[in-house]
């Protein structure tokens, strides 16, 4: 079960560096809050050191293992029905913020979410291997990949959590493109979708808010907009080279969820330019690595494998920034490997030792 591995270096730096500047950006960005809350600077900090190292365990195991062992019925199924399970039980859980999103036990939360991501990968890796001699010749074979998806995304939708939901569309759509699919039954299928998307944001009015803020957030900038023009004024005060490592004021209750969804926009403020657009790169090297690694797997399960998990990291990451910036709503949406977030690192960085796995470029 256990082999020699090969690692891809740039991907599998990227991904330590980026978990590493998460070590960073967390103590940075939590640590006054932290100090107020629980009387301990460092008290998010080591609850977020605890992840990242389970998280990069998770990652060499993933990294270590055969890959047989993604193969095997028991672990594709049954990670897929824990997925189903464990997000229908969030709709019995406490309502916070608004939704439900997360399972508590004891003093742990999970969010059932992020397992659900990868266990759709591969699920939807493992069918459309099994009929790939089908995938051309007729929209029939959609079905039950488009139902596997369904669940999952009607699931989420029911949270409500828009965001992740539109990460699975993201997945799942270049899944099937990449499969083979016919582009015009993607179309239809994804079209469905995104209206299930559109409807629930005319049916809640939080959404709807968001929305409106997005295009004239200055138009009520201490209520709706104000998420919004915290984290541009983050990014504006920052410059080139930043006001420096933990002189953040929009840290300081001004721009809200600082060590989690806008981690990013102190980033920016306390580090400038010359360390967030690297971060744009570091993302750009797992985008491009974890696609090498598609288009050179040795198998169509592995090549799907890779194109999913690759999706997910880079989209994940391009909305959250997207939303700090300002060109898309606030979605709740973690940015991968750096924001605080047990779930989001540890399933991520198991991804992660799976995309290296298959970078290896061997078939077992």
């Amino acid at each position: 079960m256990v082999r020699k591995p090969g690692v891809n270096t740039p991907l599998f730096l990227a991904v330590v560096l980026l978990s590493f500047l998460g070590l960073i950006a967390v103590y940075s960005s939590s640590a006054i809050l932290s100090a107020e809350v629980y009387g301990k600077s460092y008290f998010f900090f080591l609850k977020h050191f605890a992840y990242v190292a389970a998280g990069l365990a998770l990652l060499s195991w993933a990294l270590l293992c055969r890959f047989d062992f993604y193969r095997h019925p028991l672990f594709i199924y049954g990670l897929y029905g824990l997925s189903l399970l464990l997000l229908l039980a969030t709709l019995n859980s406490p309502i916070i913020n608004g939704t439900q999103r997360w399972l508590r036990v004891g003093p742990f939360s999970f969010q059932p979410s992020e397992l659900a991501k990868l266990s759709l990968i591969i699920v939807l890796a493992h069918y459309l291997t099994l009929k790939k001699e089908l995938l051309s010749k007729g929209y029939q074979v959609l079905a039950i990949p488009a139902v596997l998806v369904a669940l999952v995304f009607l699931l989420i939708l029911k949270q409500p959590d828009l965001g992740t939901a539109f990460i699975v569309l993201a997945i799942s759509g270049v899944m099937f493109f990449v499969a083979g699919i016919n582009f015009k039954y993607v179309a239809w299928v994804m079209t469905a979708f995104v209206a299930s998307v559109v409807g629930m944001i005319c049916f809640y009015d939080y959404a709807r808010a968001r929305i409106v803020a997005l295009f004239d957030y200055e138009a009520d900038p201490l209520g709706k907009g104000f998420q919004i023009v915290q984290s541009l004024i983050a990014l504006g005060s920052g410059g080139m080279g930043g006001v420096g490592l933990g002189d953040s004021t929009q840290k300081l209750y001004f721009l809200p969820y600082a060590h989690t969804d806008f981690i990013f926009a102190v980033i920016g403020e306390e580090m400038g330019f010359l360390v967030a657009f690297p971060v744009l790169l570091l993302y750009l090297v797992v985008m491009i690595q974890g696609y090498r690694a598609a288009i050179n797997a040795p198998d169509m399960q592995q090549m799907l494998i890779a194109t999913g998990i690759t999706t997910w990291i880079f989209s994940q990451a391009m909305l959250n920034i997207s939303v700090v910036i300002g060109i898309f709503p606030p979605k709740g949406i973690t940015l991968p490997f750096i924001s605080s977030g047990g779930s989001s690192l540890l399933v991520l960085l198991f991804a992660a030792g799976i995309l290296i796995r298959v970078a290896s470029g061997k078939a077992k």
